[in-house]
């Protein structure tokens, strides 16, 4: 996940065109064609479907310590009346070094039109930012259980516990 915003909206259902996203990072963005800008990003709707994407980040900044690149969607996207949350997610390159941010903000916001009566809205003033995303390598520690003690078994036993592992991925970034 890269961000997520709550669209509500009332009167009627609109048809947006076009939508960027600039995505500042503590990551070098590289330079335009590089490997290390965002690929296959996607908007999803509440319920997991993609609405619009994939598409990949044009790096438009980058320094050695990091930089902006920017996403942008052109397919129309339609957003229907009442409150509803859409996510941004990408893939992240896997160079890039656990601990480094990505923050996006919504710029561009275009070509928006009325599915009801067919006007054309003006497009709002976007510059809203989304929280901070920070990139975490999955991990798992596994260890040994000092349960079950030793002990001593039959020959053709069945249904022995000879050991048991603990799984533990709660340092990691995802699930594992």
């Amino acid at each position: 996940p890269l961000g997520g915003y709550v669209m509500d909206i009332t009167g009627e259902a609109i048809s947006v065109q076009s939508h960027v996203f600039t995505i500042a990072s503590t990551s070098p963005a590289g330079v335009a064609g590089s490997t290390s800008v965002l690929t296959s990003v996607s908007l999803y709707d509440e319920n997991g479907a993609v609405v619009a994407g994939p598409v990949d980040g044009v790096a438009t900044t980058a320094t050695a310590t990091g930089g902006n690149q920017t996403v942008t969607f052109t397919d129309t996207i339609t957003y229907p009346v009442g409150k509803h949350t859409y996510t941004l997610k990408g893939k992240v390159p896997s160079g890039v070094a656990g601990g480094s941010t990505y923050i996006t903000t919504a710029t561009t916001m275009s070509s928006i039109t009325g599915q009801t009566t067919g006007n054309t809205i003006s497009s709002p003033s976007l510059g809203f930012t989304m929280n901070t995303m920070t990139v975490k390598a999955a991990a798992l520690a596994v260890t040994q259980s000092s349960s079950p003690a030793a002990q001593t078994i039959v020959a053709g036993g069945t249904g022995v516990t000879f050991a048991n592992f603990q799984l533990d991925a709660s340092q990691s970034g995802e699930d594992v």
